[in-house]
């Protein structure tokens, strides 16, 4: 079952192929472009790890600060996703 943890400790994961310097305690709600740790580059990186790895599609207007802004909302929006897609 996935849940909101898992989601989250995966996608710190992916950051941490990244950036090596990003620990498991990395804020997870302070958004992440302010925090120095991603840039729009990185948004899209990390769509294309979201949709590939929970078969979900992101619409370009989902790509806002509010979907984006920090690991908890990405989260938000990822189980939003998956559930929408089971039903």
């Amino acid at each position: 079952m996935i849940n909101k943890k898992k989601i989250a400790d995966d996608l710190i994961k992916f950051l941490q192929n990244g950036n090596p310097l990003i620990d498991e305690n990395v804020s997870r709600s302070r958004s992440l472009i302010e925090l120095g740790i991603i840039d729009s580059f990185g948004i899209i990186e990390i769509i294309g790890y979201f949709e590939k790895k929970y078969k979900i599609k992101i619409k370009d207007n989902e790509i806002t600060k509010e979907h984006f802004g920090s690991i908890n909302v990405m989260t938000n929006l990822i189980i939003n996703k998956i559930h929408n897609n089971e039903k």
